[in-house]
């Protein structure tokens, strides 16, 4: 199998899907770069020299990525998709909506958790903010923009703790403070 690397767009290289193109471009981490159970198919939104960005966010060291097939299709001279990162497939669907689905807020969950204090602090603030909307949802308080909110925060934390996790596993001295 023959992986290509992904370069920086050129001029004329369509990155998004529009009336004049229904092509996407999907990337992954490299084999081996990070767990299999951490690997995603995203779709790509822009890329610069250094850095791509997909659709649901998430920027990337374009060292550590490939080009890869779209999931569940095969294209010659492209890696296989791993699994499709849905975050990205809802965003790219819903791009040209006049209203988009909802965008992560800045969170008090920070996106990196390097230490087991942090890792703690954060558990507090996930659950505390899930404890408030389990008293709201039975009262029939669904606020769409809070809960998107609490849905932002709670796929940050997930990212944080797949990498807290993965340094664990791997044997990486996690700082104690």
């Amino acid at each position: 199998m023959v992986s290509r690397k992904i370069v920086a767009a050129q001029g004329s290289e369509p990155l998004l899907d529009t009336p004049e193109t229904t092509s996407t471009h999907h990337f992954q981490h490299w084999f081996g770069l990070v767990p299999e159970w951490c690997r995603f198919s995203h779709i790509r939104c822009d890329t610069s020299d250094f850095h791509v960005t997909s659709w649901c966010g998430q920027r990337f060291q374009i060292d550590e990525v490939e080009e890869c097939s779209r999931p569940g299709t095969v294209t010659p001279g492209l890696a296989p998709a791993v699994r499709e990162c849905t975050d990205c497939e809802v965003q790219f669907a819903f791009r040209n909506t006049a209203e988009p689905p909802v965008r992560v807020e800045p969170s008090d969950i920070p996106a990196r958790i390097d230490t087991p204090s942090q890792m703690l602090s954060a558990v507090h603030l996930l659950r505390d903010g899930l404890d408030g909307e389990a008293r709201q949802i039975p009262l029939g308080n669904l606020d769409t923009d809070r809960l998107g909110h609490l849905a932002g925060q709670v796929e940050i934390f997930a990212r944080a703790l797949r990498r807290f996790c993965w340094l664990a596993g791997t044997g990486e001295r996690l700082n104690r403070s």
